[in-house]
């Protein structure tokens, strides 16, 4: 049975037929993900062949698999920096035959960005993907196309490289590929940037709230918790400005007069809201984030935020470096590879390296890709799960960034194992962070920024302690040999994570991907989160 019945809402049938082949072809490279990706990896050594990097690595002589790994060894972005230099310096048929058209810049987790370079086929396949599961949510979702979509990216083009390359961000450029019909449903359609993060926030909540949203599609869930509290923080000032049919109350009080008076002509008089809920405002249907990771606190918490339990549908494995897997079912746990776009392969814990077609369920499994830019064998860092298969290709979820953990003697807590002990405490949160504290016999600390219920520290310590020694049987071992000490747990002040956002995105990190520090690497992160604490 296809995934994409002939029957729907009249959107969804007019989408399934532009995108029929495209489902034909996803329906037998599912069946066969051998031949799928042999095709991809056909197609890159192809463009790539008299390039430099193509000439260096011998692709020419490239004809299956195992000579393509004998070819080109693995690397992480910065072991790409004598080719990536000269491809921003402008130069071309550098890594691929194609004109790179721009670049887009990845957040991060807290890293300096990267530069990832964008090619039409690279850009066509991943719009092929996104396609697909806008349709899917079509499917699932008929009556989103009854009302507004609230979505969050940031600027396709936000600077130029030296020679005059765009540079921006993946989800504004993802968004600028869509239909322009399908566009037209976005509420911050057309909305001119404005640097002010507090002044932003309002004005999206503000135009929203004249709208019936039905979707609320963004990368993070982290962003929609933001903008949930934010609702609720700005209760006075927005209730004014609905019934006025105004732009002058709250942080916008500040913004340019220009600005103001071109979105107040957009405005009308509301009337107040009995409730002051978003979904008892908005018709909502369905929430499009990511799900998996250290994501799954957030999703846990927007029940409350938003005054009623949405569902979610996950926006799939997907990152600035490409589009890798697409959830199309609500019972599918996690995403289908995508195997029409990169090319791709999976390290185990041992090093062994496997493509799609070698995976087994359960285990988990360290991303390599191959893109048709020109980034080949590229070490993502990206830790993913099977959790099945849909015909002979693998599901598999989000797990967390593959070397992101607290590792003091060897207890190696991952972002998944505090996301979920954190998560058992069933409290309201906005952010924590877990770091190592370096003493005599190490220790674990966690920061934590409260919600409005005050909470006895000392007790929350303790449970927490119990929920990571259930969930982590090295961390209990810790524990029970005396290597490592009670964890401790920090109060930090309100506002705490929403600084570290806006510093985030200051320093150039994609406002809609702002990745959450649910593990510090580093003593400057933590002393970022910790440095206002009590």
């Amino acid at each position: 049975m296809s995934l994409f019945p002939n029957s729907g809402s009249r959107t969804y049938r007019l989408v399934r037929l532009f995108m029929g082949r495209k489902i034909r072809q996803l329906e037998q490279n599912t069946q066969d993900p051998k031949s799928a990706q042999k095709a991809v990896l056909n197609a890159i050594c192809s463009n790539m062949s008299k390039t430099t990097f193509g000439r260096s690595h011998h692709l020419s002589t490239v004809r299956d698999f195992q000579s393509f790994r004998q070819q080109v060894p693995i690397r992480t972005y910065h072991e790409f920096d004598e080719w990536m230099s000269l491809v921003i310096q402008g130069q071309s048929k550098v890594l691929t035959m194609e004109p790179v058209t721009s670049f887009v810049e990845t957040s991060g987790t807290q890293a300096e960005p990267k530069l990832i370079p964008v090619t039409s086929s690279w850009s066509r396949h991943i719009r092929d993907a996104q396609m697909l599961w806008v349709l899917g949510l079509l499917r699932d979702f008929p009556s989103i196309t009854n009302g507004a979509i609230l979505h969050h990216v940031s600027t396709a083009t936000e600077r130029y490289t030296d020679g005059g390359v765009p540079i921006g961000a993946n989800t504004g450029r993802m968004v600028d590929a869509l239909p322009a019909n399908f566009q037209r449903r976005f509420v911050l359609s057309g909305l001119p940037e404005i640097p002010d993060i507090e002044q932003r926030m309002y004005v999206h909540l503000r135009l929203a709230l004249e709208k019936p949203v039905t979707a609320w599609l963004t990368a993070n869930p982290s962003t929609i918790a933001l903008y949930a509290r934010k609702f609720r923080e700005w209760e006075a000032p927005l209730r004014q400005d609905l019934t006025q049919g105004t732009l002058r109350m709250g942080p916008a009080s500040e913004l340019p007069s220009d600005l103001r008076t071109r979105i107040e002509s957009t405005l009308t008089v509301r009337p107040q809201p009995l409730e002051w809920a978003l979904a008892n405002i908005w018709p909502l249907r369905v929430l499009g984030c990511w799900t998996g990771g250290p994501a799954q606190f957030f999703t846990q918490s927007l029940p409350t935020l938003l005054g009623a339990d949405v569902p979610i549908r996950d926006v799939g494995i997907t990152a600035s470096e490409g589009y890798f897997a697409l959830p199309l079912k609500s019972d599918w746990e996690g995403g289908v590879l995508w195997t029409a776009g990169e090319l791709l392969e999976f390290e185990d814990e041992q090093g062994g390296v496997h493509w799609s077609w070698e995976l087994e369920v359960g285990k988990q499994y360290s991303l390599i890709t191959s893109g048709r830019n020109g980034l080949l064998r590229y070490r993502m860092n990206d830790l993913v799960e099977v959790t099945g298969f849909y015909h002979q290709t693998p599901i598999i979820r989000f797990v967390g960034k593959a070397g992101r953990y607290l590792n003091a003697t060897g207890e190696k807590i991952t972002e998944e194992q505090l996301t979920m002990a954190v998560g058992y405490l069933n409290l309201s949160i906005v952010g924590f962070t877990g770091a190592i504290e370096w003493l005599e016999t190490p220790r674990i600390q966690v920061a934590i920024e409260w919600g409005p219920l005050s909470v006895d520290v000392s007790s929350v310590a303790k449970k927490l302690e119990e929920h990571l020694q259930s969930i982590s049987i090295e961390y209990a071992s810790k524990r029970r040999s005396h290597r490592l000490q009670p964890l401790t747990v920090i109060s930090v002040p309100k506002g705490t994570y929403e600084r570290f956002r806006n510093l985030r995105i200051q320093e150039g990190a994609s406002a809609a991907q702002v990745k959450d520090c649910v593990i510090a690497k580093s003593e400057d992160e933590w002393r970022r989160i910790v440095a206002s604490a009590d």
